[in-house]
């Protein structure tokens, strides 16, 4: 059966062996490398990979015949704020406190656990479209536990896998959200596709602990002069469960403590730029320390969700630091990076900051079954199948998504959801949440802005 055939869902049942045959395999697993060939699944897992992978199947195995494509690890999102997905595009001109006051002091109190879910789930299918299997959801809009049971809920119908990190928009959290973070994550313990952490504001001592005492992970905004710093970033209280976002101005001593505790982050390439943060983000830095970085989209009220757009900006802003760099003389210059280093970002990197290296990340037996199958269709002539990824591929080209051995997205179609019914039910609650706080949707066709009722 060929990939495109709409009818390989229907065929792939719970269970049985599924080989993808004749593939480019970049499976991004140093041992496996990189090769023409196959990739076996059965069940939720890896079985093989190899150029030879399918030579021996059961014999009422699915065979797919991958020809004219390529296959990745899962994309994976290493920070966004999904819950903000039916407001995309509200105010694409707003600069970092116009955000922080529409989202968090205007719209985010007006979110009932319905309007969550479905802001859930408009993500989530986006993310599917592009390739990603796995996101890291900073929730910062909790505002009960059924706010945040909405939220998983949404996610697990949409089939995607996550880690829900709880927390709330302006302030810390407090003792009713830490309570509420563990009832989460013992109710939601055996689903493997679910993850719980906390996520602050700003990485506080108190939180690292509290996460620690507790084995959970955290996530947490960190950027300097947002919190005591020096407090909490050190080798004893992180650890590979906490990732921190942006990393924006910190010192080498905070870095180091990041490289020796084996702390992820997870940058944002275009969101720093476009809210004014930083010029660029800074991965030249964590090149030199040594620590691989995921990437990001963070939120979709200004930009439009894109994990490929996400990796070309991270070769571009790389690249140009880099060369830099070595033209001013410096002896610790890092390499330009090559469209390999993107992807390693967005699989590899993605799965540090989710918690799970070489289970995810990574196409390699025993990891878990969550690929992306490019078509090279649109993209020929092409010589580079991995630059075709990295530099060339657009959501459509992405025709095939497996999250834990189950096809999310097949022949270019998301399955499960209807998606024309998700956009009613997504303008609906944009509508009633901008006229509740005075403006109608109607208004801002033709803005960059929003601007509410009596602001100047």
């Amino acid at each position: 059966m060929k990939i495109f055939d709409r009818n390989g869902p229907a065929q792939w049942t719970p269970g049985r062996t599924v080989a993808f045959k004749g593939a480019s395999v970049i499976t991004m697993d140093a041992g496996a490398g990189d090769f023409v060939g196959d990739v076996v699944v059965t069940g939720s897992m890896i079985a093989a990979v190899g150029p030879d992978a399918a030579a021996t199947l059961p014999a009422d195995a699915l065979i797919i015949d991958a020809g004219g494509t390529v296959i990745t690890p899962g994309l994976v999102d290493g920070h966004l704020h999904a819950w903000e997905g039916a407001l995309r595009g509200v105010s694409p001109d707003s600069e970092i406190m116009g955000y922080l006051n529409l989202t968090h002091t205007v719209l985010a109190p007006l979110l009932t656990p319905e309007d969550v879910a479905i802001g859930e789930k408009v993500t989530a299918v986006r993310a599917l479209e592009q390739g990603v299997t796995t996101i890291v959801d900073n929730n910062h809009n909790v505002r009960s536990l059924e706010h945040a049971q909405a939220a998983v809920e949404a996610l697990r119908e949409t089939g995607l896998r996550a880690v829900l990190a709880a927390g709330v928009g302006m302030g810390q959290p407090d003792g009713h959200l830490h309570k509420a973070v563990l009832e989460l994550r013992d109710r939601y313990a055996g689903d493997p596709r679910i993850d719980v952490r906390l996520m602050e504001l700003m990485p506080s001592e108190a939180g690292l602990r509290f996460a620690a005492e507790n084995g959970i992970g955290l996530v947490a905004e960190t950027i300097a002069g947002m919190g005591d710093l020096d407090a909490a970033l050190t080798p004893e209280l992180l650890n590979p469960l906490v990732t921190l976002n942006h990393v924006l101005g910190l010192s080498d001593v905070h870095w180091q403590a990041i490289a020796a505790s084996g702390a992820a982050v997870a940058l944002a390439p275009r969101s720093d730029p476009h809210y004014g943060l930083a010029v660029a983000n800074p991965v030249l830095t964590a090149n030199r320390f040594a620590v691989q970085e995921a990437i990001s989209t963070d939120n979709e009220f200004e930009y439009g969700s894109d994990i490929l757009g996400e990796m070309r900006t991270l070769l571009g802003v790389q690249r140009g630091q880099a060369y830099v760099a070595a033209q001013a003389g410096s002896a610790d210059a890092p390499r330009p990076y090559g469209v390999r280093d993107a992807l390693r970002a967005a699989t590899v990197g993605g799965a540090r900051a989710a918690g799970l290296s070489g289970r995810i990340g990574v196409l390699a037996p025993g990891a878990r079954a969550d690929l992306t199958v490019f078509s090279l269709e649109r993209l020929r002539p092409i010589a580079s199948h991995l630059g075709a990824v990295v530099s060339y591929a657009e959501s459509q080209d992405v025709t095939a998504v497996v999250v834990d051995g189950v096809p999310r997205k097949w022949a270019g179609e998301v399955l499960g959801v209807d998606r024309r019914e998700l956009v009613r039910q997504a303008e609906e609650s944009r509508d009633r949440l901008l006229k509740r706080a005075g403006v109608e949707a109607e208004a801002l066709r033709f803005t960059g802005a929003l601007e509410l009722p009596g602001a100047r």
